[in-house]
């Protein structure tokens, strides 16, 4: 990590995810919190993330940790992530986000997903009008971060 974070707090969804031995050890020696997100917070999570399209981008583990940071966003929480879909997500709820290698995101975004065919917007992987796939596109949301 290139900063110092303190009181460091994850979901014991992370925990388990952790496979190989290095990161093992390097969380046995940091000072970190393992605690549960609540199911509201979660839930509010799942709200934004469906709206914005990013939910089929999302674990159970990346909302859970969304979640988490939601619930601690009046400590001035930090969620430390590379990935841009939980990067996305958090900035929207307006969570401070930091990265550990790849770079920020400096726009959010919605994802909408729309007929090769006809054009439409549909919520289905094939469109409901004329059979045709659909693909997801990236639509700026008018805020810059």
């Amino acid at each position: 990590m290139k900063k110092r974070y303190r009181d460091m707090v994850t979901v014991p969804e992370v925990i388990e995810e952790i496979k190989d031995k290095n990161s093992r050890l390097f969380l046995s020696i940091i000072d970190i919190r393992v605690e549960d997100a609540d199911a509201e917070s979660v839930k509010k999570v799942k709200k934004v993330a469906t709206e914005s399209g990013d939910i089929h981008k999302l674990s159970d583990t990346d909302i859970k940790l969304i979640a988490k940071a939601l619930e601690l966003k009046e400590k001035d929480a930090v969620l430390v992530t590379d990935d841009y879909a939980i990067q996305n997500v958090a900035s929207l709820l307006g969570i401070q986000v930091d990265n550990i290698l790849q770079p920020t995101i400096e726009k959010t975004y919605r994802w909408t997903r729309m007929c090769r065919g006809c054009g439409r917007q549909t919520d289905h992987d094939t469109c409901p009008v004329c059979g045709s796939e659909t693909y997801l596109r990236k639509e700026d949301i008018a805020r810059d971060l």
